[in-house]
């Protein structure tokens, strides 16, 4: 009855698109559409009020945070009534989780209502999960919290989610990944490569897993840990499911273990096999100049002359004995006179300090 009356008034209504766009995604009219508006603004959008403050989601996106965790732990409780407490946070915190919350907000097509500017809207992956937590922070100042219990409940988790497939779901891909390469002593590599960024556009990356040297999976996301988690989900979906692609994986191992082996049995070397090699010198070739035309007239004009000086210096006389004698002497009567030069002036300083 209620929607029958709002939907009587869609004529007369100002933003009446809006409001059917807001009908299809949340099952019943907004009353304040003021909330949803900013709900859907993002910090990036150039939306005023009518005072001129600029206004965004984030207030409300606080908001709606608190209250998808509390209803969800609402549901996750009386669902899962034999569970314990770890596995009901685990699940929990893969509901509310950011990717989670993105997916849906794109299923339900609340990202084509989200306001921003024109950079941001097709390449930020938080932003339609962001709208989504500020949308239902708006139905709790709007309607209050049985309207988003009924909202989650009916219109989201019925309708896109599968509690028993989110509950069993695996997270962490690249810890399970390494886990059971470790297990099977297989060797792991994840590659980056970061691709140039273009004006306007924000950094993304790409990544690869490299098992035995085999490409298994691929993954692009805004950030390293989002390319290489996308990365490791691909390639347990590929190790699980396809078989060619494992036995490939397989057979890569084996020929690198057997070429380990086979390393490893060679027989080490030993010291004779040192001595053999040192022993092996290389052979030197004669490394002689050659004799040029005319080189032994030229040796044989040397030794001539040189025989001749010999000669020449045979044929002077020797010096006499008598001549060497009076030199000796000469020698001889030098040093006597100066030896008696000199003792005769020490006589003649000690007569004059004896006065």
């Amino acid at each position: 009855m209620i929607n029958l009356i709002d939907h009587i008034k869609l004529p007369f209504r100002k933003d009446k698109e809006l409001y059917s766009s807001l009908y299809r995604i949340l099952g019943f009219y907004p009353h304040h559409i003021a909330l949803y508006r900013q709900a859907l603004a993002h910090s990036s959008s150039a939306i005023r009020s009518k005072n001129g403050k600029k206004i965004n989601n984030e207030r409300l996106e606080f908001l709606g945070d608190a209250i998808i965790e509390a209803v969800t732990s609402d549901i996750v409780f009386h669902h899962f009534e034999q569970k314990r407490e770890g596995f009901l946070t685990t699940t929990r915190s893969k509901l509310v989780q950011r990717n989670t919350l993105n997916r849906l907000a794109e299923e339900v097509g609340l990202d084509k209502l989200v306001h921003s500017n024109g950079h941001t809207t097709g390449h930020n992956s938080y932003i339609s999960g962001n709208a989504f937590e500020a949308l239902v922070g708006a139905i709790y100042l709007d309607r209050g919290y049985k309207y988003c219990m009924w909202f989650l409940r009916r219109r989201i988790i019925a309708e896109h989610l599968n509690l028993y497939k989110v509950a069993n779901k695996e997270v962490n891909f690249k810890s399970k990944l390494l886990e059971w390469a470790q297990k099977n002593k297989l060797q792991t590599d994840f590659a980056l490569e970061t691709p140039p960024q273009k004006n306007g556009e924000p950094l993304t990356f790409h990544s690869e897993v490299i098992i035995e040297g085999i490409v298994c999976g691929k993954g692009n996301g805004y950030s390293k840990k989002e390319s290489q988690q996308k990365a490791a989900r691909e390639a347990l979906h590929r190790l699980r499911h396809e078989k060619e692609h494992l036995n490939a994986v397989l057979k890569s191992k084996e020929k690198r273990t057997a070429i380990e082996e086979e390393i490893i049995s060679l027989p080490p070397k030993t010291d004779c096999d040192t001595v053999t090699a040192k022993s092996r010198k290389p052979r030197r070739h004669s490394s002689a100049p050659k004799r040029e035309p005319g080189m032994e007239k030229k040796e044989e004009q040397q030794r001539q002359n040189r025989s001749k000086t010999e000669t020449e210096e045979k044929g002077r006389p020797a010096p006499n004995a008598k001549t060497q004698k009076n030199t000796a002497a000469k020698k001889q009567s030098s040093k006597e006179d100066i030896i008696a030069e000199a003792e005769s002036k020490a006589f003649a300083k000690q007569e004059e300090y004896a006065v």
